[in-house]
């Protein structure tokens, strides 16, 4: 059982499932640069199917092995990017969802 505790302001703090839990500022940071790599996957993604309309059916680097060790190394690519600070998605979605943040 959570263990729940009433402020003075007659709010609660804990960890209660029914209340929703506590967001750290490690876990927002870890959501916000999955978010980040996952956008910029998908932008290279698209930005690949332009290359396919131009690649010929003779091309050795079109084949579906060279495809997935590309795509293999996209998905790395976009989460180190993320991790280190890319295009600036993540650092601007911590900065609005932080709940230090004042509009």
């Amino acid at each position: 059982m959570a263990d729940i505790h009433i402020n003075r302001s007659g709010g609660t703090s804990g960890h209660d499932a029914l209340m929703g839990p506590e967001i750290k500022d490690n876990d927002l940071q870890k959501a916000a640069e999955q978010f980040e790599a996952i956008f910029l996957r998908n932008m290279l993604k698209e930005m690949r199917k332009t290359n396919e309309i131009f690649d010929s059916k003779d091309n050795p680097f079109n084949s579906d092995s060279v495809r997935m060790m590309q795509g293999f190394y996209d998905d790395q690519l976009c989460n180190t990017l993320a991790q280190h600070h890319g295009i600036g998605i993540a650092a601007m979605l911590v900065k609005q969802l932080s709940p230090h943040h004042k509009a």
